[in-house]
């Protein structure tokens, strides 16, 4: 229930981004952090590799939940090996999060449909998966709100990225007079 909400209020307008500065870094690894207890448990490899650290002017919450659909997501499609690589990159700017699992791939023809609510590739899963179908069309929703470049690159037999990129926040100057 709550995701359709968020989907319809994203999608109504009436849900409104609240831009703030912030560690988008530490927001990682705060997200991979809640990931530990389960990845140790259920015998997943979460690992985050940052080449830098990373800030930006973004909604905090609504990134958070970006991060973890995305994670989410490859963590229900990722392969036997149970291997989720979340990767931040920084280059010209701008800062890249991607989340990349090591499942089945998608079909070049089904790309564009990954993002549409309720759309599912595989429709029987090999690991019981808890979902809404609506994880993609959040994080479509909220990434156009802040008007972020996202996307997928995908390879039969061989997993998935999922990408999105921020402007990076440069540091204030000091304009004072000496």
């Amino acid at each position: 229930v709550g995701d359709v909400l968020d989907l319809s209020k994203i999608q109504s307008g009436t849900r409104k981004a609240m831009f703030e500065e912030f560690d988008l870094t530490a927001a990682v690894e705060e997200v991979m952090n809640r990931y530990d207890a389960f990845t140790a448990h259920q015998g997943y490899h979460i690992t985050f590799v940052a080449d830098e650290r990373a800030t930006v002017f973004a909604d905090r919450g609504m990134i958070l939940q970006v991060l973890y659909n995305l994670i989410n997501n490859a963590i229900n499609y990722t392969g036997e090996d149970l291997v989720v690589t979340v990767r931040q990159s920084v280059r010209e700017g701008r800062v890249r999060i991607s989340v990349t699992d090591t499942g089945q791939g998608i079909e070049p023809d089904q790309i564009p449909q990954i993002w549409d609510r309720y759309y599912k590739v595989d429709k029987v899963h090999r690991r019981a998966m808890i979902g809404t179908g609506l994880g993609l069309s959040i994080v479509k929703g909220v990434l156009e709100l802040h008007n972020a470049p996202f996307g997928v690159e995908s390879q039969v037999g061989s997993g998935s990225t999922f990408w999105f990129e921020l402007d990076l926040l440069e540091p204030a100057q000091d304009v004072r007079k000496t």
